[in-house]
């Protein structure tokens, strides 16, 4: 074998002697210098650009933080422009700490505060979208409970789609281009300049604020003042009139401040005493209804209510809902009931006025921190006290709006899942699974005197096919596909037949067990049908040209051969406790928010939580602050004053709703 060498690797134009060498390096030498100044003179170029591209970055990092705002506002429309004027502070400040920062630092900083204010304002433009309302920082913890209907996100505008993806991709690029600083070069003069600018602005920003009451109608109530700018950001007993004055930033600040650290605080005991002493003048100023011609009529018999998810008054018919009609025909028949919304959770907020008489908090606190109060007065607690066993009857988790640990708390003996009693899904669709499985039907049907409290699942939103509760409704009843010529009315007809099947099933059960005439029924609705997509459809369907009317909703209390009568007088949630403790002949020494609806006395209203009443044929709605009337039924002549009067009343009502709880009333 022949060895083969490699070839040299020869430049083309390789010197060809000593003295062209010479000339390339003296040449090289020449050019060093020159070279050197060009890079100084970019480094130096570079050091005098620096601090505009800083500048230039620190406002887009601003700029970012402002249109969290501008969007939610874009979503929310808020009544003040004053809340951009908050923002613009609150973004200056964390400009400033972000630019400050080393180069990871400020990532970071960056990324948890643009990213928690940026998916703060997606759910709360959401949750808007849907409830028409927003948020507590302490509603956070409901999330749980929603994720089960995520299928409504498919409902909301395309706006709401784009500028939540646009606002997200907009923080990873910004944290990607973060630029890297030197301790030299890190604006602190500016950043100290601005920091002081934004405090100074969130001190006197207030002030603008509590001008906007000069001359507003209302400012005279003790309560709460729906009118009043400076009580709604002072007292915050509304979050989205504070939101509307000052903004996402700084709302959540001042959410986090009051409800969230003040109470760890001594003032805050001190404040709590203060409640009680105000809550025993605002009982002892009422006059004492004593006992009426409908006291004790049902006292001893067995005791059913149940919470019918979604029935709203237009899903009644004759044709769909035949044994709810003869139910409301043959009872107590409650025909301008309403269930306003208090709190951010409305199914859980009727179930827990019924029981305990008191609304979930408008003042953002997180009911279930409330476990441990006293609810001595609530429904179950004073049947239990005169002989009788509570149980609540649902199918879902324990954990669920934690009725396993609240049911107890308000008063039941247990809080009974079907869950445990089957491992079908199928039976969970089925509100009268709670007859079909042995185990529970005995339960139900236990000796003694019972109070039995049944949450049902059937008529819950949404409303579309492919939906699981509809399409399971639909195979029960095919025929009420395209029966109405809108999907969201077939299917939630289709839901109502269902728990009309299952009140007829009770009826029939009761009979079976010789129950029928040793008991009462109560049905109550927790919420119209908000998940209902088609606004203007609902409104028709209801009979009603105002979002506010469409809060009036089905409630009864029915007994075999018991009374026949229409209660027309208009009555809210909370009235629904002690009318009932009178008709079973408990009403003795209570303290209830809401009044007897047998009381000749109690003229009857529903409060909202934003200060709108209605009462005795006449809807006042509050828009912006002021008192608009809607609804005048009878024609009344209704002067100033009679609105400042019943704006006392409705301040009154929310204020003390919401000290029942915070103060731990009942345990007094």
């Amino acid at each position: 074998m022949q060895d083969h060498e490699e070839p040299l690797n020869i430049p083309d134009h390789a010197p060809e002697d000593a003295q062209e060498i010479g000339d390339i390096l003296h040449t090289m030498e020449e050019e060093a210098p020159k070279a050197g100044k060009r890079r100084d003179k970019r480094k130096t170029d570079n050091q005098e650009s620096r601090p505009l591209r800083i500048a230039l970055f620190a406002l887009t990092i601003w700029l970012s933080y402002f249109l969290v705002e501008v969007f939610t506002g874009v979503l929310l429309q808020p009544e003040s422009k004053l809340v951009y004027a908050f923002s613009a502070c609150w973004g200056l400040i964390f400009t400033a700490v972000t630019m400050i920062l080393p180069r990871l630092g400020g990532r970071i900083f960056y990324g948890i505060s643009y990213f928690t204010f940026a998916a703060w304002a997606i759910a709360q433009t959401g949750y808007d979208q849907l409830f028409n309302k927003i948020m507590w920082l302490a509603d956070i913890r409901y999330a749980d409970e929603g994720m089960g209907y995520a299928d409504v996100l498919l409902t909301f505008p395309l706006f709401w789609w784009i500028g939540s993806l646009l606002l997200l991709a907009m923080g990873v690029i910004l944290i990607r281009l973060m630029p890297k600083t030197t301790g030299r070069h890190r604006p602190y003069l500016p950043a100290a300049v601005s920091v002081t600018a934004a405090v100074v602005g969130l001190l006197l920003l207030p002030q603008a604020i509590f001008a906007l009451d000069n001359g507003v109608w209302g400012t005279h109530s003790e309560y709460g003042q729906s009118s009043s700018a400076k009580a709604s950001y002072t007292v915050m007993y509304d979050n989205r009139r504070v939101y509307d004055l000052c903004g996402l930033y700084h709302f959540t600040f001042k959410d986090l401040w009051k409800h969230e650290l003040y109470p760890m605080t001594p003032a805050y005991r001190q404040e709590q005493k203060r409640m009680v002493r105000d809550l025993d003048d605002y009982f002892a100023g009422r006059d004492d209804a004593g006992e009426n011609e409908m006291t004790g009529i049902y006292a001893g018999k067995n005791v059913i209510l149940v919470l019918m998810e979604s029935m709203d008054d237009w899903l009644i018919t004759e044709k769909d809902t035949p044994t709810l009609c003869k139910l409301m025909d043959e009872g107590i028949n409650f025909t301008n009931f309403y269930t306003p919304g208090y709190g951010s959770v409305r199914t859980f907020n009727t179930e827990f006025c019924t029981n305990t008489g008191i609304f979930l908090p408008t003042t953002g606190e997180y009911v279930f921190d409330y476990v441990t109060n006293d609810f001595e007065e609530s429904m179950p607690n004073s049947l239990e006290a005169a002989g009788y066993d509570p149980l609540c009857f649902h199918y879902n988790s324990p954990s669920f709006y934690s009725r396993g640990v609240f049911e107890p708390a308000m008063g039941y003996r247990d809080y009974v899942t079907y869950e445990d009693y089957t491992d079908e899904k199928n039976d969970l669709y089925s509100d009268v699974y709670l007859w079909d499985n042995p185990e529970l039907r005995d339960l139900f049907f236990r000796e003694g005197q019972t109070f039995n409290f049944i949450i049902t699942r059937s008529a819950h939103l949404s409303y579309t096919y492919r939906e699981v509760l509809s399409h399971y409704a639909l195979k029960q009843y095919p025929e009420y596909k395209g029966a109405y010529g809108h999907e969201e009315i077939d299917c939630a007809r289709v839901k109502a037949k269902l728990v009309d099947d299952m009140f007829a099933r009770l009826l029939q059960e009761l009979e079976k067990e010789g129950q029928l005439e040793n008991t009462v029924i109560i049905g109550i609705t927790d919420h119209y049908t908000y998940g209902f997509d088609d606004t203007e459809k609902l409104l028709e369907l209801s009979g009603v040209d105002d979002e506010l009317l469409l809060e009036k909703t089905p409630c009864f209390i029915w007994s075999y051969g018991g009374p026949d009568v229409d209660v027309t007088k208009t009555l809210n949630t909370a009235d629904l406790l002690p009318t009932v403790m009178n008709l079973m002949g408990l009403q003795e020494d209570t303290h209830y928010l809401g009044q007897d609806a047998f009381n000749p006395d109690y003229v009857g209203y529903v409060i909202f939580p934003n200060g709108s009443w209605i009462s005795d044929g006449v809807a006042c709605k509050m828009v912006e602050g002021e008192p608009v009337i809607i609804l005048n039924e009878k024609n009344k002549t209704i002067t100033e004053e009679d609105l400042k009067q019943m704006d006392d009343i409705a301040q009154a009502f929310i204020g003390h709703s919401n000290m029942l709880l915070a103060s731990d009333y009942y345990a007094r």
